[in-house]
């Protein structure tokens, strides 16, 4: 799992784990940063960490074999990002195996809500200034632009009169943490030599 920050994403699937409701185990957390609350979550879970950071890496292609290498040695059959805010090449090995949750419906939102440096309270500022009165999540598989990858699967919340971001933020975060486990179940449906004894 690829992470930058809180790691409420994380904190979510592992309780859905737990609960036996989601048939996945997170071998690896890397942050692009160090320090994040993310981290303490998956080292509190027993989850090895990793940091690589974007600044050691002379260009995108050099960052991005760093985490593949990483990855590789645990042994991951699936990459998740979750808020994880850095562009990664995906490699013919890794096609259609990186997933990734979006705050806002995709592709509708493409043009005003998505794409690079468009995240967390961004993306729901942008969904209100548009004037839509529908905004939700997009769990999608991940290509080499940022958030163009063709959806897995979308749900939507109301946008009621007198949202603010934060507001709208927390009800489509509500409806994210049933998102992500559903779409990784339909996921692994479609793929299951992904499935291990």
């Amino acid at each position: 799992m690829l992470i930058s920050g809180a790691g409420r994403t994380l904190a979510n699937l592992l309780q859905v784990i737990r609960q036996g409701r989601l048939d996945l185990e997170i071998v690896l957390v890397i942050s692009s940063k160090p320090g994040v609350a993310g981290l303490d979550i998956a080292e509190a879970a027993g989850i090895p960490t990793r940091v690589i950071r974007p600044r050691d890496f002379a260009s995108v292609a050099e960052y991005s074999t760093a985490h593949y290498a990483v990855i590789e040695q645990y042994g991951a059959d699936l990459v998740l990002m979750a808020g994880f805010l850095r562009q990664l090449d995906i490699p013919q090995a890794w096609t259609d195996r990186v997933l990734n949750i979006h705050p806002s419906l995709l592709p509708q939102a493409a043009a005003y809500a998505a794409g690079k440096g468009m995240y967390g309270i961004r993306v729901h500022q942008a969904v209100l200034a548009h004037g839509d009165t529908v905004s939700g999540a997009t769990v999608h598989v991940v290509t080499a632009e940022y958030d163009s990858g063709p959806p897995l699967m979308t749900v939507e919340v109301p946008v009621l009169p007198g949202d603010d971001a934060a507001i709208l933020a927390d009800r489509v975060f509500a409806a994210e943490c049933d998102l992500y486990p559903t779409a990784l179940r339909h996921y692994m449906q479609l793929h299951p030599e992904l499935l291990r004894e």
